[in-house]
């Protein structure tokens, strides 16, 4: 098979492959069906021949027994169809020894029969002639039942050969079907069935781009196609991204200036008062308020820090990260977006680690935590708890976030991740928050679930399988 680098051309090269080899069976068919006709009539002939004889040597028996004229005539007309016939036969039906004895016995019993007519005429024919007549008569009978016989077994061994080559046309045909299906399948199926592989693979964050599946053009095409449109979704993915955390950023800016005013408040009280009072004030206290001056500003620098860390560009990194410090930080981030009097509780193992990207992490914790704090009213509760999971399918870490707020309405809830969808009034809100949530933890293999009831709060499940498991999958 030659190569053919277009998917287009194999096809072409299979049908037109396949349709030669339909025909030649088609035809080498209608060739054996033909032979077969050509049989039945040879065998047609030859049945014809012996009836001759047959009827010639009936009306020989009648005019022995009844002496009528017309009788004897008949026989000789039907003797000289014998001859006809018999010379009309194809040379390859009758063998040319059997075929020389018929018809000399042929001629010889014609002769015979008009020699008795003659005589007759004259008087009686003598025995001799009529015996010789009977012998003669009788061989050719012999004849003509071999004759027959003969081109029986001819007609039963082309039957047979026909059916033999109807049954090998069959299997062809059979052949012909499994090799266009392999044909299709290496050419086509094959290759998307890998196309549908690496997009899964793309589905749950393994890699980015699709590998070559095969030479073939249309699929090379098909490809780059679909690379170039990841690419483009990955960079849509990344702009919306950019833009909701850019709104968290915003949005967590005036909380962090509020949080960043009370130590350096402490900071400049502290300072004022050194500086007024630092002859007359005792060392241990001078000490104690530099003391305080140097926490207040790591508090500071943390704070500033976690915020850098949260604005920060980075590549798609997965690391076994503090499941405690990601919700700790979480919560410093969005403290000032929760109500003063809310109560929140964190419940999380000691130790406890969760195989994720960190900064991409965070974003999905801060967006859970703000959206349960953009409902809780005056006393509310906001819920944090983190558990390792094992079972049957996988293995990985599983975080929880509830609150009691009012609830998504039933009618809301297969919307909530879709982007751009609010509840909230507008202006109020980006309808981005859950999608990136949901892409997020999409990017990581795993799954995120919400369960709501109307006035019963809310409860959304975040679960990251360990990477080991992704990969297996």
């Amino acid at each position: 098979m030659p190569k053919l680098q277009s998917l287009h051309a194999k096809i072409l090269f299979g049908y037109v492959l396949v349709g030669l080899l339909f025909v030649t069976l088609v035809v080498s068919a209608l060739i054996d069906f033909r032979r077969l006709e050509t049989k039945i009539n040879e065998q047609q002939h030859v049945a014809d021949l012996h009836d001759e004889m047959r009827y010639s040597r009936r009306m020989e028996k009648n005019y022995l027994l009844y002496r009528k004229n017309r009788d004897l005539a008949e026989a000789i007309e039907r003797a000289d169809n014998a001859l006809a016939l018999i010379k009309q036969l194809p040379p390859l039906v009758l063998d040319a020894e059997i075929r020389e004895t018929t018809e000399e016995t042929l001629v010889h019993y014609r002769e015979l029969l008009i020699e008795m007519a003659n005589a007759d005429r004259h008087g009686r024919a003598s025995v001799e002639v009529i015996d010789d007549l009977m012998i003669a008569g009788s061989r050719m009978l012999a004849l003509g039942e071999r004759l027959d016989a003969g081109a029986w077994e001819l007609l039963e061994n082309a039957v047979a050969t026909h059916h033999r080559n109807l049954q090998w046309t069959i299997v062809a045909a059979i052949a012909l079907a499994v090799a266009a299906g392999v044909l299709v399948t290496r050419s086509v199926v094959r290759p998307l069935r890998t196309i549908e592989t690496s997009l899964k693979r793309v589905a749950t964050g393994e890699t980015g781009r699709l590998d070559h599946a095969s030479e073939d053009r249309e699929v090379g095409s098909l490809t780059d196609a679909i690379n170039r449109t990841l690419n483009e979704l990955d960079e849509r993915q990344k702009a919306i991204a950019r833009s909701s955390r850019l709104v968290a950023l915003g949005t967590m800016l005036s909380g962090v200036a509020h949080e960043l005013n009370n130590p350096l408040s402490n900071v400049s009280t502290s300072c004022q008062i050194l500086l007024e009072e630092i002859d007359d004030l005792p060392a241990d206290i001078r000490r104690d308020l530099l003391s305080q001056i140097d926490g207040e500003v790591l508090r500071a620098q943390h704070i500033v820090g976690t915020l850098l860390d949260f604005a920060r560009e980075h590549r798609y990194e997965r690391a076994e990260t503090p499941v405690r410090a990601l919700v700790d930080e979480a919560l410093q981030l969005t403290r000032n977006q929760t109500p003063a009097d809310a109560r929140i509780a964190v419940d999380v193992p000691a130790g406890l680690t969760i195989d994720v990207d960190r900064q991409r992490f965070q974003q999905v914790l801060i967006n859970l935590l703000q959206n349960a704090a953009g409902v809780v009213g005056p006393g509310g509760a906001i819920r944090i708890r983190a558990r390792r999971v094992e079972d049957a399918e996988s293995a990985g870490t599983r975080i929880t976030v509830e609150d009691d707020g009012p609830g998504i309405a039933p009618e809301n809830l297969p919307r909530i991740f879709d982007p751009f969808f609010s509840t909230k009034p507008v202006g109020k809100g980006t309808g981005l928050g859950l999608f990136i949530v949901h892409e997020i933890v999409g990017q990581h293999g795993g799954t995120v679930s919400v369960d709501s009831e109307p006035g019963r709060g809310c409860r959304f499940d975040v679960r990251i399988p360990d990477r080991k498991t992704t990969e297996q999958q």
